[in-house]
């Protein structure tokens, strides 16, 4: 038998009423007004009381009814969101077995098993067979024009209360088409509503950008700004800077050539270094990236790295200081052996030429010769005396007022001198030679700073808050915060960010060796301190010093130069010392005074000689640097096998020895190169003289 033919709806009335559908609801832009306002066409089309539009997309579920209780509409919601995916695909496929011959509309009978929403409650009492039962559905599939199935439409309660049929589908092809034409639009109203949405994401990430974003012409006019360009060059508004036609001026010409060049050549320039000026004339350095779009126009993206760069460069010229002391130290303990043969050989000769006093002015002209070298020396390294770390006390005010007196008595008497240290100001763990010479530094600068006189303010606070780029191993404070300001002619940037390495001096040539200032940063680091310097062309120059407040111990370099009364015995003393000028001419003294002395020229050879027999020796002169074994291995071992031995060190770069806390421990005396004769003997009855309890006062390592 063949299959009953669908009727079909009249053509031209068809079109007509989805004409008259279709204009209606273009004119609408909301999409969940669209929704409902199709939920509502299709049901007036089709001849029923209820619809019930539920539309799937990916980022959710969407509904639109009509004459559909509020109760009933939030049911119908909530539905939707529990439902997984899975279950709305199957009821989906159940309604495809129900729909009639080549069309998306399913009728469903209320003696179907097909699950049944309770949102949609009988209306009516049951009717007769043929009739509209109040738990029957009406589903028809909602459909792209490609096919695609985003969603379903419910039907209830027909206005002539019957169940429909092959003969009365008309009204309901026409509501299929209806669908598809509504699926359309409201794909377009969802793709509107989502580029809205990325426009307003774009639009706020653009806005709320940490770097400047701009559009310009070719010819190099800005078409648009965010506000962090306006932040980052100054501008007063928005508006200000997109009207300065002058706004390339403030970029360097010459980087501003060689993007133009990029652009040309690769249509893009990424992470160009570029240096501008703020509209105020402060330079700044910005990091650019553009990109030239088909129609000409530019991108930008603007990222100011004025303090990254600032930062890079201070630690490059912190690393260039660093390496030059790290060279220093490792020059100075060879150099000053040479000046301590050199020093201590002219010294006796002087002595031995007693009676000719042409050559013995020859002998005193290579001492002054040679202790100048040794100043020289002791000028690169920052170091005078030893600065024994935790155990060293400076008490800024016996510092600042010397330092003051000093200045009245030598300075240009148009200088006036001041101090003001802070009641309750306490000790800086430093030598107080380092930061005498420090300051006396610093107060010379500011001398030459004002030739035509001026105000020098030495002043000193505890500062509970410290440097603001504390060192790396900085225990937090609190701290010494020592300033010494002036009111002279100031300093540039480009001299500023140069003060502190060594031989740079502005100075004229023989006034000056660039080694104060480089000193004075050297003091510093060693003393685990920091300094910031404030100064601009003739508003002068403040150089503030931090360093941390000292514990309430002895100082070790009191303790190692105080004086010591009486005379040592005469004593048998392990010589280690790997120069052999320096070792031979040590022996010679040491052996002129009385003393009984053996010497050993390396680290391993030193440790042999003392386990032999720890008890035939009264003293051990050790050099800190010595090849084979370093002279802290040298003293532990030593000490480990006899806990009451004097050690007295003795080195080119006392600093370096001293920074082992386990030396510092063992230590009875400190002697650094070169030295005189007479200093070497002083040393050694010192050390001979002081208990026999290491660390000068601390407790012996274990």
């Amino acid at each position: 038998m063949d299959p009953v033919p669908i009727p079909q709806p009249d053509a031209l009335d068809e079109a007509r009423e989805i004409l008259a559908v279709v204009e209606s609801l273009n004119a609408v832009e909301d999409l969940q007004e669209l929704l409902d306002r199709l939920a509502e066409a299709t049901a007036l089309v089709a001849g029923w009381r209820t619809s019930v539009l539920s539309v799937y997309l990916p980022e959710g579920a969407l509904l639109g009814s009509h004459n559909l209780p509020d109760d009933e509409r939030s049911l119908f919601l909530r539905s939707m969101e529990r439902t997984p995916f899975e279950r709305r695909a199957a009821k989906r496929a159940q309604i495809r077995a129900h729909a009639f011959p080549g069309t998306a509309i399913a009728y469903v009978p209320w003696t179907d098993g097909l699950a049944r929403s309770a949102a949609f409650c009988p209306s009516r009492p049951l009717g007769v067979p043929g009739t509209w039962h109040p738990e029957d559905r009406l589903f028809i599939l909602v459909r792209t024009g490609t096919g695609q199935e985003i969603g379903v439409l419910s039907l209830d309660e027909p206005i002539d209360g019957n169940a429909p049929s092959l003969e009365t589908l008309g009204p309901l092809r026409l509501v299929e088409r209806l669908l598809e034409l509504g699926a359309s639009f409201l794909h377009g109203r969802v793709m509107a509503r989502d580029l809205k949405r990325r426009e307003e994401s774009y639009r706020a990430l653009v806005e709320q950008a940490p770097v400047g974003i701009y559009r310009r012409t070719k010819e190099g006019h800005l078409l648009s700004v965010n506000p962090r360009l306006v932040e980052i060059f100054g501008y007063p508004s928005r508006e200000a800077l997109l009207a300065d036609d002058a706004f390339t001026a403030l970029c360097d010409p010459g980087d501003r050539r060689a993007i133009l060049a990029l652009l040309a050549r690769h249509g893009e320039a990424r992470d160009f270094d570029m240096r501008a000026r703020r509209i105020d004339g402060t330079p700044i350095r910005l990091r650019l990236t553009v990109r030239s779009e088909p129609d000409g126009q530019v991108q930008g993206i603007v990222e100011d790295v004025t303090e990254s760069r600032r930062l890079e460069e201070q630690i490059q010229r912190t690393q260039r200081i660093e390496a030059v002391g790290t060279l220093a130290s490792g020059i100075a303990h060879d150099f000053n052996n040479l000046l301590a043969g050199v020093l201590g050989y002219s010294s006796l000769l002087e002595q031995q030429l007693v009676g000719n006093d042409d050559l013995r002015g020859m002998a005193r002209a290579i001492q002054d010769a040679a202790q100048r070298a040794a100043d020289l020396t002791r000028g690169l390294l920052g170091v005078t005396r030893p600065s024994t770390g935790e155990a060293a006390r400076a008490d800024p005010t016996l510092v600042l007022g010397d330092c003051a007196r000093l200045a009245r008595e030598t300075f240009d008497r148009r200088i006036t001198t001041e101090v003001d240290v802070a009641p309750g100001t306490p000790a800086a763990r430093v030598a107080p030679g380092d930061l005498h010479r420090a300051i006396l530094n610093l107060c010379i600068n500011a001398r030459d700073a004002m030739p035509e006189g001026g105000r020098l303010l030495l002043s000193a606070v505890r500062d509970a808050v410290g440097p603001k780029a504390p060192p790396e191993d900085s225990r937090g404070g609190p701290w010494v915060r020592v300033e010494v300001r002036d009111t002279g002619v100031g300093m540039d940037d480009a001299v500023r960010a140069r003060i502190f390495e060594p031989f740079f001096t502005t100075k004229p040539r023989g006034k000056g060796t660039g080694l104060g200032l480089y000193g004075c940063y050297q003091m510093l680091h060693a003393a685990g301190g920091a300094v910031e310097v404030d100064s601009r062309p003739g508003g002068g120059a403040c150089f503030r010093l931090f360093l941390p407040v000292a514990p309430d111990v002895a100082s070790v370099e009191g303790a190692c130069a105080g004086p010591v009364a009486g005379t040592a015995p005469r004593a048998r003393i392990l010589l280690v010392e790997d120069e052999e000028s320096v070792r031979r001419l040590a022996r010679r003294i040491l052996v002129g005074a009385g003393h009984t002395v053996e010497d050993a020229r390396d680290g391993e050879e030193a440790v042999a000689r003392f386990a032999a027999d720890p008890s035939a020796f009264d003293l051990l002169l050790l050099d800190l640097v010595l090849p084979r074994m370093a002279g802290a291995e040298v003293l532990r071992r030593c000490l480990a096998l006899r806990k009451d031995l004097r050690v007295l060190l003795s080195s080119g770069n006392v600093h370096e020895g001293l920074d082992d806390p386990a030396v510092r421990a063992g230590v009875a005396g400190v002697l650094p190169k070169p030295y005189l004769p007479t200093e070497l003997l002083e040393a050694v009855n010192r050390a001979l003289l002081r208990p026999a309890v290491h660390g000068l006062g601390m407790r012996a390592p274990a």
